[in-house]
């Protein structure tokens, strides 16, 4: 795998990829684990330069080292995302969602959706259905993020078409709605 995606590490000098892979079990990823080689790919993707970068940016949200890297470790391409991406990712979980920073340790995939096209239109449908009192309870938020389009369709807004005309107007799935 490593070969087919990242060919060039085989043509390093010896002691560069005992610094990648050292780098690598630096970050608690044993030798024995099946991600080894998709953490090495990774920091083999980045230079030290750019990943203490991203570990700032963590960083100047309240996040420890060792929460940046259990996040790193769980979702490996976190740290290839572009820095104005991520930035603006975390603003908006930490201040408008107010989210925890322990929620985003936990679940750090939620960094990886794309605020226009899934979290914000997700958000606004959940809100105009709170606000239309037709939810019986506030469902889990990262829940909401972690189901599929078709599920989050059929789950939140196709059981409310008649009550809430205006989810095709908030939410950005509307040719999809239309069609269910």
């Amino acid at each position: 795998m490593l070969l087919k995606r990242q060919p060039r590490v085989f043509t390093m000098p010896e002691s560069d990829v005992k610094e990648l892979v050292s780098r690598v079990l630096d970050m608690w990823f044993s030798k024995g684990s099946k991600m080894l080689v998709h953490a090495v790919h990774t920091v083999c993707c980045i230079n030290r330069e750019t990943f203490e970068r991203k570990m700032k940016l963590f960083q100047s949200f309240g996040f420890s080292e060792g929460e940046c890297i259990k996040m790193f470790r769980k979702v490996l391409v976190l740290f290839r995302t572009f820095e104005g991406k991520l930035r603006s990712r975390i603003e908006f979980f930490m201040n408008r969602m107010k989210f925890d920073k322990a929620v985003l340790v936990s679940y750090p995939t939620g960094l990886m959706y794309s605020l226009d096209d899934r979290v914000i239109p997700r958000c606004r449908a959940v809100q105009l259905l709170k606000s239309k009192k037709l939810l019986k309870k506030m469902p889990n938020f990262v829940s909401i993020l972690s189901l599929t389009e078709k599920e989050f369709l059929e789950k939140y807004i196709a059981v409310f078409r008649d009550d809430a005309e205006e989810i095709p107007v908030v939410c950005k799935g509307v040719g999809i709605f239309l069609e269910l």
